[in-house]
C-alpha cells in the first residue's frame, strides 16, 4: 500500500525555467531561472529536458493507455496521425490519417516495450461525407481504451468525424459497435471493473439532446457484463441520435453535471468548482472514472470522476449495486484540492493495482514566457492568489478518507500534458501518454513496488521501421517527491 506520509505532501512549485525552446529575449525572461542541468529539471521541465536529450517529440494526439495482462500487450490510442507524424520530417514519417489508430506493443518479462505497431486503424476518410467523413464501420479519433478480463479491447471515441461518437470492442478479429452517444458528446470515463461492470461518461453533449443527456453525465451499464455476447448497435438516427444507446443491458445515469450530490455535507453539486471570490462554476466535462471497490464482489465502492476544466476538479460518490443490478448513489462530495494548490484540466485516469485512483493533469504550459501569469489566470481566480505554473502537469494519486480524500501529487513522474498514466502489474512500471501536438511517449519506473513517490523517468526515442516504431528508452533522471518538494520550498515566484 501507499505510505500515508506521501499523501501529506504539500508544496508550491515555484521554479521558473528558461526552456531551450523559448523564443523570448533574455531580458524578458523571469528573474529566477533554473538551467536544464539542474538536478530536478527532468521532473519540472520534463518536456523541454527530454527534447534536449534526444527524445522524439512528434506524436500527434496520444490518448489512452491500456494493458492486457493475459496476453502481455500494451495498447496506446493515437487519435489523429498528423502534424509531426506526417510532415515528412524527423523520426516519424507516416501518411496522414485524420481518423487515427490504436497501436499495440508486446510487454517483456520486465514490463518493457521495445516496438509499437498499428492494430486498429480508423478510416477511410471521405471529405465529401459531411456527417461521417471517417467511415462509420471503423473507429474515428480513438481516445479512451480499456481491456476487460477476457482480453477484449474497448475503444471510445473523441471525434468530430462521426456525427455521434461511438464505443467499440475489438476481440482480436472483429470490431463491433457497443454504444453510441448523444450528439455533440464524446466517450469519457471508460472503466471496466474486475467483475465486468462497464462505466462510461457523456462529456459536453449538445443542449438539444433528450433529457438527461442535455448535460454531461456520469453513468454505468447495467444488465450487461463485459465479455457477454452482443449484437452491434446501428448508426443512430432520429431520437437515438440524442441519447445513449447500448448493445447490451441499459445505460444508467448516476449523476448529471450541476445536480446536487446526495448526502453531501456541504450541499455541493456535480461539476462544481468553488472560486476564491465565493462564486461557483459548473464544469460540463466529466472525464476519467476511477472505481475503487470496497467489497470482494465489487458491488460497493467509491467512484471518482474527473472534471476536465481549468481549474479542474473531481467528485467522489459512494455507490452500491442492488439485487436487480441497478446502482444507487448513497452519498458523495467533491474532492478538495486546495492542499495541493488546485488541479488543472483533469483528463483520463486509471486505478492502481493497490486500489487507488490516478488522475491526470493535461495541457500545462511547457515553456514559461513573459505571459506566464496570464496563462494561469483561471487558477489564480480559483486560489485567490497568484497561481504558480509549476504546480500543474502531474499525476495525482487519490484515495478515500471517511471524510474527504488523501492526495499525493507525484512530481517525480514528470510535468507534461498527462492524458493517462497506467501502472502495470509489477506495481512499478508506469506508461504515460502525452496529449497534444508533437509530444513524447513516457515511462516511469518506481523505486519500490506500490509506491509512486520515488523512481526513474524515461522518454522514448523512436526509429521508424515501416509502419512500426522501434523504441529506445532515454533515462532522464531519478528522484523523489520529497526531494523535489524540498527544492520547491526553497524558491518563490519573485512577485
Amino acid at each position: 500500500m501507499i505510505r500515508m506520509s506521501k499523501f501529506a505532501l504539500v508544496g508550491v512549485l515555484a521554479i521558473l525555467l528558461l526552456s531551450a525552446h523559448t523564443a523570448m529575449a533574455q531580458d524578458e525572461a523571469p528573474a529566477f531561472v533554473v538551467p536544464l542541468d539542474h538536478a530536478h529539471a527532468p521532473f519540472l521541465e520534463s518536456y523541454n529536458y527530454a527534447v534536449a536529450q534526444g527524445a522524439t517529440a512528434e506524436w500527434r494526439k496520444m490518448e489512452g493507455v491500456a494493458v492486457d495482462p493475459i496476453n502481455n500487450k500494451l495498447y496506446i490510442a493515437i487519435s489523429e496521425i498528423g502534424k509531426g507524424m506526417s510532415d515528412g520530417e524527423g523520426a516519424i514519417q507516416l501518411e496522414e490519417n485524420i481518423c487515427g489508430a490504436v497501436y499495440v506493443a508486446d510487454l517483456d518479462a520486465e514490463m518493457n516495450i521495445s516496438s509499437l505497431s498499428p492494430l486498429v486503424v480508423g478510416g477511410p476518410y471521405d471529405e465529401s461525407n459531411e456527417e461521417n467523413p471517417c467511415s462509420v464501420d471503423s473507429i474515428a479519433n480513438p481516445d479512451n481504451v480499456f481491456v476487460d478480463s477476457t482480453g477484449t479491447l474497448w475503444i471510445g471515441e473523441d471525434t468530430g468525424e462521426h456525427a455521434n461518437n461511438m464505443l467499440w470492442t475489438w476481440d482480436g478479429s472483429e470490431l463491433k459497435r457497443f454504444a453510441t452517444l448523444p450528439a455533440g458528446s464524446e466517450v469519457t470515463g471508460l472503466h471496466i471493473s474486475a467483475n465486468g461492470t462497464v462505466f462510461m461518461n457523456v462529456q459536453h453533449p449538445d443542449g438539444v439532446n433528450l433529457y438527461p443527456y442535455n448535460r454531461g453525465t456520469i453513468g454505468v451499464v447495467t444488465g450487461f457484463t463485459a465479455g457477454d455476447t452482443f449484437d452491434a448497435v446501428a448508426v443512430p438516427t432520429g431520437n437515438d441520435a440524442h441519447k445513449v444507446v447500448v448493445a447490451g443491458g441499459e445505460y444508467q445515469v448516476l449523476g448529471r453535471m450541476g445536480s446536487p450530490i446526495p448526502n453531501d455535507l456541504y450541499g455541493a453539486r456535480l461539476g462544481q468548482l468553488d472560486m476564491a471570490d465565493g462564486s461557483m462554476e459548473i464544469c460540463n466535462n466529466p472525464d476519467g472514472n476511477m472505481y475503487l471497490p470496497v467489497n470482494e464482489e465489487g458491488t460497493e465502492g467509491y467512484l471518482y470522476t474527473n472534471y476536465e476544466c481549468q481549474p479542474g476538479g473531481m467528485s467522489k460518490l459512494y455507490i452500491s449495486q442492488g439485487d436487480d443490478g441497478s446502482w444507487q448513489v448513497i452519498e458523495g462530495e467533491n474532492v478538495d484540492f486546495l492542499a495541493i494548490n488546485g488541479t488543472w484540466n483533469n483528463c483520463f485516469s486509471s486505478v492502481t493495482p493497490w486500489n487507488t485512483g490516478l488522475t491526470s493533469e493535461e495541457y500545462p504550459f511547457d515553456t514559461i514566457d513573459a505571459e506566464w501569469a496570464d496563462n494561469y489566470a483561471a487558477m489564480t481566480d480559483y486560489l485567490g492568489t497568484q497561481a504558480n505554473p509549476y504546480d500543474y502537469g502531474y499525476p495525482i494519486e487519490v484515495m478515500p478518507d471517511s471524510i474527504g480524500s488523501s492526495l499525493a501529487k507525484h512530481y517525480v513522474m514528470g510535468r507534461f500534458s498527462h492524458e493517462n498514466s497506467l501502472v502495470l502489474g509489477d506495481e512499478k512500471t508506469v506508461y504515460q501518454s502525452d496529449d497534444g501536438t508533437n509530444r513524447i511517449l513516457w515511462k516511469f519506473v518506481a523505486s519500490e513496488a506500490g509506491d509512486l513517490s520515488a523512481g526513474t523517468l524515461y522518454a522514448a526515442k523512436i526509429t521508424q521501421d515501416g509502419e512500426a516504431f522501434n523504441i529506445e528508452w532515454l533515462e532522464l533522471g531519478t528522484g523523489s517527491d520529497d526531494e523535489i518538494a524540498e527544492t520547491i520550498a526553497a524558491m518563490d515566484l519573485g512577485q
